[in-house]
């Protein structure tokens, strides 16, 4: 019906134009018949304006959607599970199964990132190794309730890399939101996840940091438009005091820049409770150099603490006598280009490094103890991944790097990686 009425409509108006166009007698046509017809011709006007409208506005989008745009709309997971209750709270469901496998032809005693621990020459015993995993799957929830014009929410994740094993249900973000405010489990405002290249590997690229801990963080912006985040956070067991940790981001239209601090005063039990000063300083950034290209970098300085930053040595090494205590320095960066080839098709460059200080006491006393710890760590990666459709996602990577202690010993890290995963 709708149909059919449509095309009377149009076949009316031509009929119309027609007619218009062709002489019309003024005896044979009555005084409101010119009225009539003139009306009809500004209608017909009117819609061949806003026919030609829509059409100039359909290919102007087309000629200028960029492809990392196309892509995004492509490849753009399907949307969460939601529920709303009737009283406005919204729960959001949201996970992916993903299954993983890695032959490693040298390397450390496990399927992912242990380029801190890898075998050293001479030493070999984790060669030629093929490992499979399930246990990076994860679910998570989102919720939130606003009440008398306050914002209440939260989230739980979970994986499975939990246990001694790596292989039981582990809690990742455990947190409650009010407003500004965030109490509970997730990642320290010391780190910028954001800023750390693309990496199929689940234990995450070198010189970047993961850690999650219980906190209490405000966060607010700026008149200027920077964001700035501070929290009290669980640093070492030992630690008597919390960690203070801040965080100042400025989002651009092409990127994003986040200076970072931290300070915190570390406990040494096992050394008649010595006590030293601990302190972390960061900077990183990306920059989306065009629709398919992307930059991005992070650096960070830190002394004496062993949990923020992944792949690190010790915190600290105590003499013979247990009596003082040298802190562990370094300073730790990564960087990578990604590249969008396709809508489908994405490839990501990446390098990490951490370089110890080695002339100080740290590195003197791991060397009379032959404790083997790392002076230098370096790795890169090359990554693909291909999004067939929209939720799953099939990935191949190889990874090579380089261990280096304080006694010049080497060792090598050398593996590809696959890995195929469900979004939902």
């Amino acid at each position: 019906m709708i149909f059919l009425f449509k095309k009377t409509k149009v076949s009316r108006y031509i009929f119309i134009a027609l007619s218009a166009a062709l002489p019309l007698s003024g005896h044979a046509a009555s005084q409101e018949e010119p009225l009539e017809i003139e009306q009809l011709r500004k209608e017909v006007n009117e819609l061949k304006a806003l026919i030609q409208q829509q059409h100039l506005a359909t290919v102007k989008r087309s000629e200028y959607q960029s492809p990392t745009e196309a892509g995004a709309t492509e490849n753009t997971s399907p949307k969460s599970l939601k529920l709303t209750t009737k009283a406005g709270a919204e729960f959001q469901l949201y996970g992916f199964i993903r299954g993983d496998s890695s032959y490693q032809f040298k390397g450390g005693n496990g399927i992912f990132n242990r380029i801190h621990k890898v075998d050293l020459q001479g030493h070999e015993t984790n060669t030629d190794r093929f490992y499979n995993t399930v246990t990076t799957t994860r679910f998570g929830l989102d919720f939130k309730t606003p009440i008398e014009g306050q914002q209440i929410g939260g989230k739980l994740e979970v994986d499975f890399r939990g246990g001694v094993n790596n292989d039981t249900l582990r809690l990742r973000h455990v947190y409650l939101t009010y407003n500004n405010w965030l109490f509970g489990q997730t990642t320290s405002s010391f780190l910028a996840t954001d800023l750390q290249p693309d990496m199929l590997d689940f234990g995450s690229p070198l010189g970047i940091g993961t850690f999650r801990t219980p906190l209490v963080r405000y966060n607010n912006k700026l008149s200027a438009g920077p964001e700035y985040f501070i929290s009290l956070e669980k640093g070492r067991d030992e630690n008597r005091l919390p960690t203070l940790s801040g965080k100042l981001k400025y989002d651009f239209e092409d990127g994003s820049i986040s200076t970072r601090a931290m300070i915190q005063e570390l406990r040494a039990p096992d050394a008649n409770n010595e006590k030293e000063l601990s302190w972390g300083a960061a900077i990183g950034a990306s920059y989306q150099l065009s629709p398919k290209l992307k930059l991005m970098g992070d650096y960070s300085h830190v002394k004496g603490d062993d949990r923020f930053l992944l792949y690190t040595n010790n915190a600290y090494l105590m003499n013979d006598n247990k009596t003082q205590i040298y802190l562990n320095e370094f300073d730790s960066f990564t960087t990578g280009v990604s590249y969008q080839f396709t809508p489908k098709i994405k490839g990501t460059l990446g390098y990490g490094a951490m370089f110890a200080k080695d002339n100080n006491a740290f590195a003197q006393q791991d060397i009379l103890l032959d404790q083997n710890q790392n002076k230098r760590l370096q790795q890169g990666w090359l990554y693909m991944m291909y999004s067939p459709i929209t939720p799953i996602t099939i990935g191949l990577e190889y990874i090579y790097g380089e261990r280096k202690t304080f006694k010049d010993q080497k060792g090598i890290d050398n593996r590809l990686e696959a890995m195929v995963r469900y979004n939902f």
